[in-house]
């Protein structure tokens, strides 16, 4: 009898606490929508059979063009297991405004690592990315730097598949969608960071050259928990691909697309 009373007791207990938690009154979810531009050109140096060096800029601007967003620089080395399978890591740079204001902005000193995986098929060409980030950054309160150290760890899951429009042909249609996930002691609301989801156009100009342009659309949660960005981004994707190898064993033509 007297443990049905306790059961009865933590049920009734559960009850009045859930209840309770139902009638607090919950965060307003807050929702940005933002129109951006981003540009890059994301650049592979083959340098022997095994190594190749890795550079990327990019630009993003709010309000379509208006209004700067970000600048990134990022600079890696390239390891080549079989030429479709490939390790990668280095350290990237990120100045991010704040509300705009270039003399009030937020720096983000990044290592990365990468595992890429890429294969051709007869109607279509795949690439998938694993890829760890390691983030430095000092936070910023209403367009203040409180130069202070704060860390955050993210991985990032990238799917990108392309169909060219002919076999052999130079232009295909892309669709990309990489996901991106916080860990670390620093991240209390916001476990998921942002989905990518992007589609385009990519067209091979030469042996060097390629670029994609389309829509990417971002959505973000924020460290409150409560705020989301949801942006709605025209890319134009630069990609350049240079051969230096003496020995030219095996052509140096990489599925790159979705790469930022």
């Amino acid at each position: 009898m007297k443990r049905i009373q306790s059961i009865g007791f933590i049920l009734f207990f559960c009850i009045i606490s859930t209840f309770k938690s139902l009638g607090q009154e919950q965060p307003e979810k807050i929702i940005n929508d933002n129109a951006q531009f981003w540009i890059s050109t994301n650049n592979v140096f083959r340098i022997s059979e095994r190594w190749a060096l890795l550079n990327d800029i990019h630009i993003r601007r709010n309000d379509f063009v208006k209004d700067p967003n970000f600048y990134f620089l990022r600079a890696g080395a390239q390891y080549y297991i079989k030429p479709n399978l490939r390790l990668a890591a280095g350290y990237a740079h990120l100045w991010l405004t704040a509300q705009g204001d270039w003399d009030r902005y937020q720096n983000e000193n990044r290592i990365y690592q990468q595992f890429s995986i890429s294969q051709r098929y007869e109607k279509l060409n795949a690439l998938f990315r694993l890829r760890t980030e390691q983030r430095f950054f000092n936070n910023v309160v209403d367009g203040t730097s409180l130069n202070d150290d704060f860390t955050v760890h993210r991985v990032r899951f990238l799917v990108s598949v392309g169909f060219p429009f002919k076999q052999g042909g130079n232009t295909q249609f892309i669709l990309a969608d990489e996901i991106h996930l916080n860990f670390g002691k620093n991240v209390v609301y916001n476990t998921f960071n942002q989905n990518r989801l992007t589609a385009g156009i990519k067209h091979k100009i030469n042996n060097h050259w390629s670029f994609d342009c389309g829509y990417m659309m971002v959505y973000q949660q924020l460290a409150a928990g409560n705020v989301y960005n949801l942006n709605h981004t025209f890319r134009l994707f630069f990609y350049g691909s240079f051969d230096f190898r003496k020995n030219k064993k095996e052509p140096f033509d990489p599925v790159r697309h979705g790469e930022e």
